[in-house]
Formats: structure tokens, C-alpha cells, sequence
């Protein structure tokens, strides 16, 4: 599957476009910017007049998206992996162009990391073939009842060499830089991964929930 040219302008532009959640919540009306985490000068970004994925029309199951609880383990500790992947390179949907989405509930105020991750068919062995798989991504918390943007990230794959009789590897996940300190009950992580510049492939997305309760 090629890109068309807007899945292009996504990869390339700010994501100023970022995805935020669904109506049950409070959601930022034309002109109320400052309620979903402050002026768009305070967030760094300029907010569009109706930002995408924040109406019914936004679909979380696949292959557009899909909605992952965390559930609460006491054989766990540190930070938990709560992520859904898409089934194929298809996802896209008119309120969230281009973009699989991924809602991940039942966070409870637990710190949390939102992470995007490209999904090749086959793990990459060399340099060239890691650095040629590209993943790009946004994130919004609700903190109370109200969305607020948690950042942007995007990279191609990172090459570690091979060492010690290991094998090399490629880092295919991107956090979200998060500087607000804020905890959040619920996260939507929006994601895609690109493969040779222009071919779309698999993405995961979704979040790290910090788990400090052992038995």
C-alpha cells in the first residue's frame, strides 16, 4: 500500500492534527482550546478550528482501532505493557486520517508512558533495513473529565550492533515525551509506521501503566 498524499503530510508535518477521545468526555468546543490543557500557546501548537477523533465517529476497533483496559496484576511490578496492534497496514478512517487508534482504559491515575512501535513482517537484521522502518504518533490523557495533550513523537528504527556473540537488534518503540507530570484515568494513543518512505505496515500503540503493588 502506497501513501496518498495527505498520510504523507501527516509523517512529515507537526502533528498539530492530534487525535483526542470520545463525546462521553468533555470535549473541546471551536474557540475553547484552554480546556484541553491550555492555550494553544501554552501547548506549543496551533489547534485547528475542530480537531479530528474527537466525535462518535471515531472508530476504536479494528482495523481502525481498538479500546485495551489495564487490569490490575499483583505478579507484576513496574511498568506494564497495555497496547493493541493492527491487524493489517489498512487503518484509517475519515475522523482520524491515516491514523490507527488505540484507547487504553482503567488507568486509574496510575503513571503511565504512551508509546507508538512499528510492526515490520520480519524482524529487521541489518542497519539499513531498521533505519528504513519509520513510526509516528501522538497522545492525549484525560486528567478528571477534561483531554489534554500529552506530546508527539516520531523516528525511524534505532541499530544496535552486534556484541558479544549477540545479535544486532533494531528499537522499533517511540515514547511520548510527557513533561506535564500529569497521571491520567484514561490515554488515547494515535499511531503509523511507514516502511521504505512510503509503504504503510502494522503500527502498535498504546501505553506502559506503572504497576508498584506486588502481593
Amino acid at each position: 500500500m502506497r501513501f496518498t498524499s495527505s498520510a504523507a503530510l501527516l509523517v512529515t508535518a507537526s502533528l498539530v492534527t492530534a487525535c483526542g477521545g470520545p463525546l462521553e468526555e468533555e470535549i473541546p468546543l471551536p474557540g475553547q482550546e484552554a480546556e484541553v490543557g491550555g492555550t494553544s500557546e501554552a501547548l506549543g501548537i496551533t489547534l485547528p478550528p475542530v480537531l479530528p477523533c474527537l466525535t462518535s465517529s471515531t472508530v476504536l476497533a479494528q482495523p481502525d482501532g481498538e479500546t485495551v483496559p489495564y487490569v490490575w496484576n499483583c505478579r507484576k511490578t513496574g511498568y506494564v505493557p497495555v497496547y493493541a496492534t493492527s491487524n493489517d497496514a489498512t487503518y484509517g478512517q475519515p475522523s482520524c486520517t491515516d491514523r490507527f487508534v488505540v484507547d487504553v482504559t482503567n488507568i486509574g491515575g496510575r503513571p503511565s508512558r504512551a508509546y507508538v512501535e512499528a510492526v515490520p513482517a520480519t524482524a529487521p537484521t541489518t542497519q539499513s533495513a531498521c533505519n528504513a522502518l519509520f513510526v509516528s504518533g501522538d497522545a492525549w490523557g484525560i486528567v478528571s473529565t477534561t483531554w489534554q495533550s500529552i506530546g508527539t513523537v516520531s523516528g525511524s528504527g534505532v541499530w544496535t550492533p552486534p556484541i558479544f556473540g549477540l545479535p544486532g537488534s533494531c528499537k522499533l518503540r517511540f515514547y511520548v515525551p510527557d513533561s506535564s507530570g500529569s497521571v491520567y484515568t484514561k490515554v488515547r494513543v494515535t499511531g503509523i509506521a511507514t516502511q521504505n518512505g512510503s509503504t504503510r505496515i502494522r503500527v502498535r500503540a498504546g501505553a506502559e501503566v506503572f504497576e508498584g503493588n506486588p502481593c
